[in-house]
């Protein structure tokens, strides 16, 4: 394969999918893709951009170039492959240690060791599937960023994940006035996204092109993937492996949910905490934060000044914030103690253009049994990842229908390791 065969087209959309999970910005922009499809999946070669907003100023623009090899029958373990060279990534290999994520050691293999670090919690499947001819052509290239998913791999010669190298471009705005725009440009020209081209292909050949050795290297372990990276974190220890223990949601406890009678009472408190509990802090400071305001403005106001009107609205608006947060948190409480079981198929996912704590929301549809409209629930992108990858095999699953609402549900069965497939 060469920069000869590939085409400039519209990524197809199970590939644009896989590529749109490695971006957790919801503006991201995808420019000039060029694709190659061939019986292993699709390559893609694109211009990628978002807008970063600064704590300090007007944000900036991010730009890179990209490869992306989508291998939609091989079957991997989430990684990254990162150059140790710069600050960044000595820090970054610092801020892994102490949130004990756990690390990858080659002795015997000086040079890969020297070039590069692995980060990953399925170390022990990682290992199978860097073997000897993986790390050859790894160092036969120049330097690579390699994010695996469990699809494919994304490889860029500068980190996605940084926006350092910043530059400012002076350019004419609305009315003729003169613009200043501040972009962290990372993309290439067109002799540097053709070697970047060949050295990913090179480099990442080995481990994506076979689908067999994806398979063996999930078949050495005990589990899913998903399993052996949990199983890692906590024998581990560490702040990730102790977050890891509190808010994993097992299969056993999603069965409980689905055969209780109804109202459902004694709900495991990691369902609980998935379900409404991130309610109770903005309950608890957004209605205290209301009524200081409208008090404040109150007693401005009783004394004649207009300004009171301001402060007065801050806390009108804060308790009526607080009211929409109430009400969501008891319609999540009522649609796990009192929601309906209705058995189903995933029937499709798909990315929107909103974020939430930099996670983007998916629409997830579910075509149900009981002759109902087919529902479709809002969740993050590990669920939507998890759909994704249920919906290769089509497996029966469940959700809880709002007895209220028929069209409102909650699909718990994303939010368990115990559904996600390899």
């Amino acid at each position: 394969m060469d920069i000869g065969d590939f085409t400039e087209d519209e990524i197809p959309k199970e590939t644009l999918a896989e590529l749109q999970s490695h971006f957790d910005d919801p503006g991201l922009r995808l420019e000039s893709p060029r694709i190659l499809k061939h019986s292993l999946g699709c390559d893609v070669l694109v211009d990628v951009g978002w807008f970063e907003h600064d704590s300090n100023g007007p944000g900036h623009s991010v730009e890179h170039t990209v490869v992306f090899l989508h291998r939609p029958e091989t079957r991997l373990p989430e990684f990254e492959i990162r150059p140790r060279k710069g600050l960044g990534e000595k820090a970054l290999g610092m801020l892994v240690s102490l949130l004990g994520v756990p690390t990858m050691e080659f002795e015997d293999e000086p040079e890969f060791s020297e070039r590069y670090s692995v980060v990953t919690t399925n170390s022990e499947s990682v290992r199978l599937l860097l073997g000897r001819e993986a790390i050859d052509s790894l160092l036969a290239v120049d330097d690579l960023f390699l994010k695996f998913s469990g699809r494919g791999v994304l490889l860029s010669r500068r980190s996605v994940d940084g926006s350092s190298g910043g530059r400012t471009s002076i350019g004419t705005g609305e009315g003729g006035g003169i613009t200043r725009r501040n972009t962290h440009d990372h993309s290439l020209d067109e002799a540097a996204s053709h070697s970047l081209l060949e050295d990913a292909l090179i480099a990442a050949g080995p481990i994506v092109d076979d689908p067999e050795i994806g398979r063996r290297a999930a078949d050495a372990v005990e589990g899913t993937y998903a399993e052996e990276a949990v199983r890692n974190l906590t024998n581990q220890g560490g702040f990730l492996g102790r977050q890891m223990a509190k808010t994993l949601i097992t299969s056993e406890m999603l069965d409980a949910i689905r055969i209780a009678s109804i109202p459902r009472a004694d709900i495991p408190p990691q369902i609980a905490r998935k379900a409404w509990g991130g309610t109770t802090i903005p309950l608890v400071i957004a209605p205290a934060f209301g009524l200081i305001f409208a008090g404040i403005g109150t007693a401005i106001l009783i004394g004649g000044q207009i300004e009171g009107l301001a402060f007065l609205s801050i806390g009108i608006v804060a308790v009526v914030i607080s009211g929409f947060i109430l009400r969501h948190r008891l319609i999540r409480k009522r649609l796990v103690t009192d929601g309906v079981v209705v058995m189903g198929r995933l029937a499709g996912v798909e990315r929107t253009t909103t974020s939430v704590n930099d996670d983007m929301i998916h629409k997830i549809t579910v075509d149900t049994q009981d002759g109902g409209e087919p529902m479709v629930v809002k969740m993050g992108s590990a669920p939507a990842r998890q759909a994704r990858r249920m919906m290769e095999e089509n497996p029966e699953t469940w959700i809880l229908r709002d007895p209220q609402k028929a069209t409102r549900g909650l699909w718990l069965p994303g939010w368990t390791l115990g559904n996600s497939p390899d």
